[in-house]
């Protein structure tokens, strides 16, 4: 599994490996077989991926002498709620999971984040490892510890951090993805290279045509490198309490909001975060600091990889600026806005004026 390994997170719950690879459901089961002497897994699967990747997994593990007890549900962002959990609760009692369990989620994003906050609160905490099958769940959710459901004045405003025992990412799963969910998770990845990479940013600029064809080795090398920039950043702030990891935030602050006032159906994590990323851009600029040539190169960027960036015109912008005082990033009643003063440096900020706001959002329709 060593040629495999992206980056090593370290945290406070113990250090953990992150694997991607090409087809490598072999070498996972096996690894874990020895890495963990799991005697049973408990497999919770977004039933869309059930058929084509937890199958296969639960086959190689039962080769392994690894029992298998297997739940596919439904889940999606509507799904992503107590209610939910409670059924996966009632599952997991009735199949006897004990506080030494392994559970291991298969899916997207919302797989990750719901599954994560089980395995946190379930008899106070089992063990969990992510298999994400999505772009956005490879290079942001299944990274770094956060858990989450929604509630009904907001998105993720319940949950918790916990750290998995280990992630392996399987970029086979992306061949069968549709085109729309993959230039989603994209956006993610163009964020880290907004915030932190220049030379990444240039690689989506110039070889955009080979990475949305999934070409190797391209293709790869821009997943694990977002990797790798997110495992940096959580395991020097781990908790989210120092000015690092809420970087990372950048464009979520309008795109929860986004995705609240749609009731989180009408546009994919990745395009609310595409509008949000162009909504703080016009932010700084509207705070002169930085320029139109900036704002300008973020929305060509994202325009090479499908995503939207503008408001959809039949949101209510009142409503959509008082959404965003229900993010979590909230602190003394001030948003902490994630802005950039220019490509790779970005910075927070908690007094942008109201009015500025809803202009940028006004210019971003």
């Amino acid at each position: 599994m060593n040629k495999y390994l992206a980056t090593t997170i370290k945290s406070t719950q113990g250090n953990y490996p992150i694997f991607v690879g090409n087809d490598f459901k072999k070498d996972v089961s096996k690894y874990i077989k020895n890495e963990f002497d799991i005697k049973k897994l408990f497999i919770i699967s977004d039933s869309k991926v059930f058929p084509t990747e937890s199958i296969g997994l639960i086959n190689e593990f039962e080769k392994n002498h690894i029992k298998c007890e297997s739940l596919s549900m439904e889940i999606s962002e509507k799904e992503k709620n107590l209610e939910s959990c409670n059924s996966v609760y009632e599952w997991l009692l009735e199949r006897g999971a004990e506080r030494n369990s392994f559970i291991l989620s298969v899916g997207g994003g919302v797989t990750t984040d719901m599954v994560g906050y089980i395995s946190s609160t379930w008899l106070r905490g089992l063990n969990v490892i992510h298999y994400p099958t999505s772009l956005a769940a490879m290079v942001d959710a299944s990274i770094g510890g956060k858990t989450g459901v929604n509630f009904k004045h907001g998105k993720n405003l319940i949950g918790a951090f916990k750290q998995p025992k280990m992630i392996a990412m399987d970029t086979q799963s992306l061949e069968s993805l549709k085109d729309r969910e993959l230039n989603s998770g994209w956006a993610e990845a163009i964020k880290h290279s907004f915030l932190f990479d220049k030379d990444l940013l240039l690689k989506f600029n110039t070889h955009n045509k080979n990475i949305t064809k999934k070409e190797d080795p391209i293709f790869t090398e821009i997943i694990k490198r977002s990797v790798q920039i997110k495992a940096d950043i959580v395991s020097v702030d781990e908790f989210e309490k120092g000015q690092d990891r809420i970087k990372l935030n950048y464009g979520h602050t309008i795109g929860h909001s986004l995705e609240g006032l749609t009731n989180y159906g009408k546009l994919l994590h990745g395009e609310a975060v595409s509008i949000g990323m162009v909504v703080a851009a016009r932010i700084s600029e509207n705070l002169n600091l930085s320029t139109t040539d900036m704002t300008n190169n973020i929305i060509s960027t994202l325009n090479l990889y499908g995503l939207p960036t503008k408001v959809p015109s039949n949101i209510n912008i009142e409503e959509l600026f008082q959404n965003t005082k229900n993010d979590k990033k909230v602190k003394n009643g001030k948003i902490n806005w994630v802005l950039l003063k220019e490509i790779g440096n970005p910075i927070i900020k908690d007094d942008v004026p109201e009015s500025v706001v809803i202009d940028s959002i006004k210019q971003s329709i």
